[in-house]
């Protein structure tokens, strides 16, 4: 190889080693997730089909999509998260529509001011009846993972990290989970409020917080500009809702307040209680695990035992 081919191949490398690292570096803004979830019928509309759609480009850039079919045409719907009114959907002649929610909105999109993952979203008819239900998948969601508020020339960015990866970095450790909505910025305006919906169990209460006051309380920003009328106000639901004990993959179930409709297209468990505080589902931890049975390890039967009587059905303590 001639000093040339040498220089030529130095170079590469460098170049690689230095790729290399700017990816490492931005790992956690580069990060794109992307789950799909079927939003179930309930009983007040069989025929109703729905779909949902996350991806998460960064940290703090989410878009939801949630897709409806065979509903009733040219009509309005309310889309809920948690009991939030988070949008409306409106159907076409076919019965079909879709509503699109973005960090960042653009055109007709609307706010997603929330982080959909592991929220139940439901939607709504003009008569308070719940059509569809589902559970939007958390399994992206990772455990020990915070928002960190990392310096950065432009303003402070979010990102998920550890709380000791945070402060290696020199970031700032927030409360929340999650960088939707961004705690590390009050838009438009630095310390401006926002209107935030904040969820309660008698309905979601709206109040004047900054976005990272509002992420901090576990609240929802909407795309309004004062509390009055009520944007957090969904269409009052036709049945009192109940505390419904919802399936979370193999984990206990967590307790949603919804429709007993909602309930059942959740896949979830109806209780007496209209209020999730305190928990009926803590009560009700599902059945007790049949116990385990230790065989005898000295196979050799007590004197004067049948083989029965030694290791239960079938003899000898072993079931192969």
């Amino acid at each position: 190889m001639d000093r040339r081919q040498n220089g030529a191949a130095r170079w590469a490398i460098a170049g690689a080693v230095a790729l290399a690292a700017v990816a490492g570096a931005s790992t956690a803004r580069a990060a794109s997730v992307k789950s799909k979830t079927d939003l179930a019928p309930t009983a007040a509309d069989a025929d109703a089909r729905g779909k949902v759609q996350f991806v998460l480009k960064n940290a703090d850039d989410g878009k939801l999509v949630v897709r409806v079919g065979r509903l009733a045409p040219d009509a309005s719907f309310d889309l809920l998260a948690d009991g939030v009114k988070v949008g409306t959907i409106e159907t076409t002649g076919g019965g079909g529509g879709r509503i699109r929610l973005r960090s960042a909105p653009r055109g007709n999109d609307e706010l997603l001011g929330f982080d959909p993952r592991g929220a139940v979203l439901t939607v709504r008819d003009a008569n308070g009846d719940d059509v569809l239900a589902g559970t939007v998948s958390d399994d992206t969601i990772e455990d020990g993972k915070i928002a960190c508020c990392i310096p950065d020339d432009s303003g402070a960015e979010c990102e998920d990290r550890t709380e000791a990866d945070c402060a290696a970095q020199g970031g700032t450790v927030t409360t929340s989970n999650t960088c939707l909505p961004n705690p590390c910025t009050d838009v438009p305006v630095p310390g401006m409020d926002v209107v935030c919906c904040i969820p309660d169990d008698g309905g979601a209460e709206c109040e004047d917080r900054t976005e990272a006051d509002c992420a901090a309380q576990g609240g929802t920003v909407v795309d309004a500009t004062s509390c009055d009328p009520n944007p957090c106000a969904a269409t009052p639901p036709a049945e009192d809702e109940i505390a419904c004990c919802v399936p979370h993959g193999g984990e206990p179930a967590e307790c949603e307040t919804t429709s007993p409709d909602a309930c059942t297209a959740l896949g979830g468990t109806a209780t007496a209680a209209t209020s999730c505080t305190p928990d009926p589902c803590a009560e009700n931890p599902g059945p007790t695990p049949t116990p385990t049975v230790t065989p005898n390890p000295d196979d050799t039967p007590t004197p004067g035992a049948t083989p029965d009587d030694h290791g239960g059905p079938g003899g000898g303590g072993n079931d192969g």
